[in-house]
């Protein structure tokens, strides 16, 4: 099963965010997820795709014309390139119906809330996991609770009612172990 794993990619990420990466990247690996992804050399996915590398496993690298340099100090098994950023995630989100979002920045958060969006919208068929290691998605899980109770979503005080709620759009969990358990139910779940 495919997966598309979305997170950081700066190379002056903080250590203490990329501990995990390597035993997620190992995990996916070990249970035979192929990884799609979006990244480049550095942070955190850079640490998971090390292990794609490492352990000889499929994955599929998107990557956006303003971004074709860093081929030139990466391997991966297959590229497809897109002429936008947009265009990147669309076609991510659109090779596979799982998505992991693991700590990143303001690509990841877009990533993210375009695949929640996506997802509401009925545009993707996703499941969505967010790793929210050691507390690093707590300002945006607060957030969305906010906007929710305040209507915003449609779907919380005052909101439309939709078919899907906001705590059916995505699954939280907090290590990688919970986020492999995860996608193994959804494996299950979609054959």
């Amino acid at each position: 099963m495919k997966v598309c794993v979305c997170g950081g990619t700066n190379p002056a990420t903080n250590p203490k965010w990329l501990g995990f990466a390597s035993e997620l990247g190992d995990l996916l690996c070990k249970n035979d997820f192929e990884m799609v992804w979006g990244g480049n050399a550095f942070g955190v996915l850079s640490n998971i795709h090390q292990q794609y590398i490492d352990q000889q496993k499929e994955n599929t690298l998107f990557l956006p014309e303003a971004y074709k340099e860093d081929l030139n100090v990466m391997k991966t098994d297959k590229v497809e390139m897109t002429k936008l950023v947009v265009e990147r995630t669309h076609a991510m989100l659109k090779s596979t119906n799982v998505v992991i979002i693991v700590p990143g920045g303001i690509g990841t958060i877009y990533e993210f809330w375009t695949a929640v969006e996506g997802l509401r919208a009925g545009e993707y068929d996703l499941d969505i996991i967010m790793l929210n290691y050691k507390g690093f998605y707590k300002n945006q899980l607060e957030h969305f609770k906010f906007i929710n109770e305040n209507g915003f979503t449609k779907t919380g005080k005052g909101g439309a009612p939709y078919k899907i709620k906001p705590e059916d759009l995505f699954t939280v969990v907090d290590t990688p172990e919970k986020a492999i358990e995860e996608l193994k139910k959804i494996r299950k779940k979609r054959g």
